[in-house]
């Protein structure tokens, strides 16, 4: 068994939800807007949600004792052999079923760790898939296609020029959302607040009261005032987090 550092038997897992060295009263302790890409902004906010934790909870134990039985079996094929990472080294996922549906994640890094390793978003939309000939698609060009409801399919010939066909797409795709839905879905990321977010999200999860966030952030020193600020960058902070602007 080949086990990476800080190796630790099952029932010896500590806390992995402290923010570390974060307060969020000080601006200096969090990422400014430009101090990370897309992917680790994503995961800022992924990482706080309940949801999310609650999941860590559950499917780390299990998956880190199922990585060690494979190690200490001799049975195993070698080929498969990889170091047993321990929950809290920055390389260790933990397995669940339905990750990619619910996070986007093949697997669940540690809430509690702020640069997972080969950390990757996946999603359900804007894949591409290759015609294989009339033969591979049962004759002719007429494909028959099974898509949950708002996902649409678009056909492409690459032996033309893409950009007229992107262009007519666009616009199609564009009209048709704004009949079905009432509106152009076009969100503006609004990065120069996504660290005043994370602070906002912190204090509460720490139990601090509207309130008292409202007068330390922003110095509001009427109650309604600052509890009706505060409830507002939290609905913000929370559609960020359930909804990651891509």
């Amino acid at each position: 068994m080949r086990a990476g550092e800080g190796h630790q038997e099952s029932g010896q897992y500590r806390n992995f939800y402290s923010q570390g060295t974060l307060n969020w009263m000080d601006e200096a302790t969090y990422p400014s807007s430009d101090d990370l890409n897309d992917t680790f902004w994503r995961w800022e906010f992924l990482r706080r949600r309940s949801d999310y934790k609650q999941d860590w909870a559950s499917y780390f134990p299990q998956t880190y004792e199922y990585n060690l039985a494979c190690a200490r079996n001799p049975g195993y094929p070698t080929r498969f052999n990889k170091p047993v990472f321990p929950p809290e080294h920055p390389a260790f996922k933990a397995r669940m079923p339905n990750s990619l549906e619910k996070y986007h994640l093949s697997g669940l890094p540690n809430p509690a760790i702020a640069k997972p390793w080969m950390l990757s978003f996946d999603s359900d939309y804007g894949r591409i898939y290759f015609g294989q000939g009339p033969d591979w698609m049962a004759g002719g060009d007429e494909v028959s296609l099974c898509l949950p409801e708002w996902k649409v399919a678009a056909v492409f010939d690459l032996k033309r020029p893409l950009n007229a066909q992107i262009e007519k797409i666009k616009a199609d795709l564009m009209e048709w959302q704004s009949h079905q839905i009432g509106k152009k879905l076009e969100r503006r990321k609004r990065r120069d607040e996504w660290p005043l977010y994370l602070r906002v999200l912190d204090a509460l999860n720490l139990g601090i009261r509207p309130a008292e966030i409202g007068r330390t952030l922003f110095h509001i020193q009427n109650q309604e005032e600052a509890e009706a600020r505060i409830a507002q960058l939290q609905k913000y902070a929370t559609q960020l987090s359930a909804h990651f602007p891509s």
